[in-house]
């Protein structure tokens, strides 16, 4: 269907119209509800009581329109249990056409699995400075770049020292007077000892008698060299570091885990984890959490230690983890059961005594794959309400109970009585000429044909009838 826009225009103008004549021609004072305020009857009488499904407070003993939103009202049936305005009391055969099912509290103990990403460190403990017990200058590095594998006793650099070299002399004039002053040789040796220098390199001193200007140092660890901290030529004073040297034969496997998640881990947890690109999988469990979150990213680390065979595992290598842990006993029910209204979190609690439901606010703790834990508002044993409880809370709202969507509804008086204040109605035709009355009637009779005509959907009919009514509408004084 094809229309002009001058039709169109003409279409669209004619609904706005016909809205107006609906208000005008047909709208009007009601003697039953202009009035200042509406008194519904009491709550034991269960006929003649009308109601708007749209604003449950208010009450009519005569059918009509909402005075807030213009609905039809409809009759309330018999709420039941009314002196709870929690409380919904439904039949049996209520029940099965709502499809309400329910479910027992009760403890569990929930699993959890959460996949999380990561990144393999260094071991912290096993990161190691090789340093010089003496200063001096180094003549020669032996390992020169970082990453280089290191042995324990391998020569690592050569360098002079002053210090050294007067030692070297020391020891080897000790040695010529060992036979009357066996203790001075040993005073020097201690000495040397404490720099590091081994038994092998005294031994060969005391036999060669030699002083060795250049001296190697060795290696006091095994691993691999992750910082180099000199260069050839470089002057050292007593105690300063050549290199860092971390042994991988054991990482950390560092997990990052979002501050929501932290109550699902426990140190012992267990973990398993596989480097990105790599199928292997590696298991180990939590030794460590942080006691700190990271500000920005909200993320805590958690550590586990891994054997690493082979050095496969390299520092700062990403990694996808998955932690299983096992939840502790706890109270439990159906993630449908909830019904979320922001931050209110709220049930609907079936009464073993009757055939009736309680609206109950409740606070929730975990959240798990099917179910949330309960931390307050429910006890071990209760039903809730699993299926149907968003008819419920319909029912609730239709009978101007307390519900989810309604929660500041309040029992009524004690007599039963429920005042709401009403809108004043204006009443349009007692103002309008009989003149401008029948403009209005042929401007309504004009616009029946176009109604119909828009919805059969035919083009030319909706053009003809938008003329007549175009016509009609300017025949009416306005002013």
């Amino acid at each position: 269907m094809q229309l002009d826009k001058k039709t169109l225009g003409i279409v669209l103008g004619t609904l706005v119209v016909g809205l107006a004549l609906g208000a005008i021609l047909f709208g009007g004072s009601n003697s039953k509800t202009t009035e200042g305020t509406l008194t519904a009857e009491h709550k034991h009488n269960e006929t003649g009581l009308w109601t708007c499904s749209m604003h449950p407070q208010v009450r009519q003993s005569e059918p009509g329109s909402c005075p807030f939103c213009g609905m039809d009202l409809i009759p309330v049936a018999d709420a039941g249990s009314d002196d709870n305005p929690r409380a919904l009391k439904m039949s049996n055969a209520a029940m099965a056409l709502a499809n309400i099912q329910t479910a027992v509290v009760g403890s569990t103990s929930a699993d959890v699995s959460l996949i999380l990403n990561g990144r393999i460190k260094a071991d912290q403990r096993l990161v190691q400075s090789q340093t010089t017990h003496f200063g001096g200058r180094i003549e020669k590095l032996y390992k020169d770049f970082e990453g280089e594998y290191v042995r324990k006793g391998e020569k690592i650099a050569s360098i002079y020292s002053p210090e050294l070299v007067a030692a070297q002399n020391e020891l080897i004039e000790a040695k010529k007077l060992s036979d009357d002053n066996p203790a001075l040789l040993e005073a020097v040796r201690r000495k040397l000892k404490h720099w590091k220098v081994t038994d092998a390199q005294l031994a060969n001193l005391e036999e060669s008698g030699e002083v060795m200007h250049n001296f190697d140092l060795l290696s006091n660890y095994t691993g691999i060299i992750t910082k180099k901290l000199v260069n050839n030529g470089s002057h050292l004073m007593e105690g300063e570091a050549l290199y860092e040297v971390a042994d991988l034969s054991q990482v950390w496997a560092f997990i990052e885990v979002y501050e929501k998640d932290l109550g699902k881990v426990k140190v012992g947890d267990a973990i398993q984890f596989s480097p990105n690109g790599s199928s292997k999988v590696y298991e180990s469990t939590i030794s460590f959490i942080s006691p700190s979150v990271e500000a920005n990213s909200r993320i805590v680390e958690v550590r586990a230690d891994v054997r690493n065979v082979n050095d496969q595992l390299k520092p700062d290598m990403f990694i996808k983890a998955q932690l299983n842990s096992a939840g502790s006993s706890s109270l439990t029910i159906p993630r449908s059961a909830v019904l979320w209204t922001g931050k209110r979190s709220v049930v609907y609690v079936k009464n073993p005594e009757e055939q009736s439901f309680e609206l109950r606010e409740i606070e929730l703790g975990q959240s798990y794959d099917n179910s949330y834990e309960i931390v307050s508002g429910l006890s071990a044993g209760e039903e809730v309400v699993t299926n149907g409880a968003f008819t419920l809370d319909a029912e609730a709202q239709l009978k101007g109970k307390i519900s989810m969507m309604n929660p500041m509804a309040t029992e009524k008086d004690p007599e039963g009585f429920q005042e709401v204040q009403l809108p004043e109605v204006i009443d349009f035709k007692s103002g309008a000429s009989k003149e401008f009355q029948s403009q209005l009637n042929m401007l309504a009779k004009a616009y029946i044909p176009l109604k119909d005509a828009m919805v059969e959907g035919s083009a030319r009919p909706i053009r003809d009838q938008a003329e007549k009514v175009t016509a009609a509408l300017e025949k009416v004084n306005m002013r």
